[in-house]
């Protein structure tokens, strides 16, 4: 019987690719020790074993740097093996640790054993995961002073996982083939009561953001940006049960172009703030298909400076005009864009895609929500927060239990203000390092002022 999945694994010697093979298969089908010399010496089929409801068969393959025939040995067999058109996936496996020349060798020799199509159904698996300790991948691979590894991450589209063979926990083997697409997270039968998102949508006038918000929500709350001419110059939030939980939407916006006077730009960035309070559980980059900037990246740049140091965490891709694939799935799309697979490795790989003219299609809804649930679980199971986020929390909430006339209570609004703008690093800091950059104190103070007594009293 044909296996449904044939994962084959590559790499150099001595990265953890057999033992890999024996954390996928949950059992110890290939050789994994501490040796001087290459313990694998030949491409080597391991048996088929079920794998959460799939039959997967694992091909480990010896060191693809060891002799001078190993990548044509290799890549012969990769070839064959998409020839026959039978599902399957190439992990090109690379250890945890610094990034040196020959395992930039080996990698290169990966992707050019794969050829254009099998680099589309590639991941990177990282191993010895246990050596991040506290960090996430992410930071790791991006905050290297050498850009040979995000390069490496980029060329496959930012696809990327981590194992710990150390642990053989089937559960990182689970996220592999859900995030891989090979399994699927089962619906429950009995409705369950889900916790409610925050999601803030950022982008480029004409790139789709109220429309998404519309698609989301399932109702027409904003202004749809049709073209390139309609601009949303104000921040406006909704509302609504989605899927069996409360999701509110904030449609910001373009806080990177200049269309907004810098008092503009500094309430609604406040507006933002004080819409998602006590922070946001997602910040989605609207982009449309094939149409990524410098300015989309200057955003992503922008949303510490903004929101906190923490805002990267929780910022994923969103692209519109799904319809303009024609057939090519989003995944094939992204690797084959440069300009779209760097953001995409920016925001750690999280993207997914919307049609907004198919609005009936819940499945899109679904998987957006599922991605804003993999970055709350993987940053610790709650909402983005900062100094900014939590100030404005409990300003609101000392605020609606006063029961002075709006008039007579100016201290809470004054003492925000001032220590929101003392804040190392933060929004006071955005603006005066060139956001906005001639934009006087007093102008700051009469905006924010303003934007929390109109909306937070």
């Amino acid at each position: 019987m044909e296996p449904d999945l044939t994962i084959v694994l590559i790499g150099n010697s001595g990265v953890g690719k057999s033992a890999s093979g024996n954390t996928i298969l949950g059992q110890k089908v290939f050789e994994s020790r501490l040796a001087f010399n290459p313990v694998t010496k030949q491409i080597t089929p391991g048996t088929c074993a079920p794998v959460f409801g799939k039959r997967i068969s694992v091909v480990d393959t010896p060191g693809i740097l060891d002799t001078k025939d190993t990548e044509a040995e290799i890549s012969a067999y990769c070839q064959e093996l998409l020839q026959s058109n039978r599902p399957c996936l190439f992990l090109v496996v690379v250890r945890i640790a610094r990034f040196t020349p020959e395992e930039e060798q080996a990698v290169e020799a990966a992707i050019r054993a794969l050829g254009p199509r099998g680099i589309r159904k590639s991941y990177l698996l990282f191993t010895h995961g246990d050596a991040l300790k506290d960090r996430r991948l992410h930071d790791f691979i991006f905050e290297q002073v050498d850009v040979s590894l995000p390069n490496a991450v980029m060329k496959f589209g930012g696809a990327y996982h981590t194992f710990n063979n150390e642990l053989q926990d089937p559960e990182q083997v689970r996220n592999l083939l859900l995030k891989t697409g090979y399994i699927r997270t089962p619906v429950p039968e009995e409705p369950v009561s889900l916790e409610g998102r925050r999601i803030v949508l950022l982008g480029r006038p004409g790139g789709g953001k109220s429309s998404s918000g519309n698609t989301i929500l399932g109702s027409e709350e904003f202004n749809p940006d049709c073209d390139f001419d309609t601009v949303t110059s104000e921040c406006l939030s909704g509302s609504a049960e989605v899927q069996g939980r409360q999701v509110t939407v904030v449609d910001t916006p373009g806080f990177t172009d200049e269309v907004l006077s810098p008092e503009q730009l500094y309430m609604e960035i406040m507006k933002t703030i004080l819409m998602a309070p006590p922070g946001p559980h997602a910040f989605v980059i609207v982009v449309r298909i094939g149409r990524v900037s410098e300015a989309d990246i200057k955003l992503f740049e922008l949303l510490p400076k903004l929101f906190g140091t923490d805002a990267s965490k929780y910022t994923m891709v969103l692209f519109t005009h799904g319809d303009e694939l024609r057939g090519q799935s989003i995944d094939q799309k992204v690797k084959n864009s440069r300009s779209m697979s760097e953001l995409v490795s920016m925001c750690g790989g999280r993207y997914c895609v919307f049609d907004n003219n198919q609005r009936g299609n819940t499945q899109q809804v679904r998987n957006l929500l599922n991605k804003v649930d993999e970055m709350v679980t993987e940053s610790g199971g709650t909402h983005c927060t900062s100094e900014m986020f939590a100030m404005a929390e409990t300003f609101i909430r000392e605020e609606r239990n006063l029961s002075a006339p709006r008039g007579t209570r100016p201290q809470g609004v004054v003492t925000f203000i001032r220590e929101q703008k003392n804040l190392s690093g933060g929004l006071a800091g955005a603006l005066a390092g060139g956001l906005a950059g001639g934009f006087a104190g007093a102008a700051i103070s009469r905006g924010a002022e303003y934007i929390i007594l109109k909306y937070c009293t």
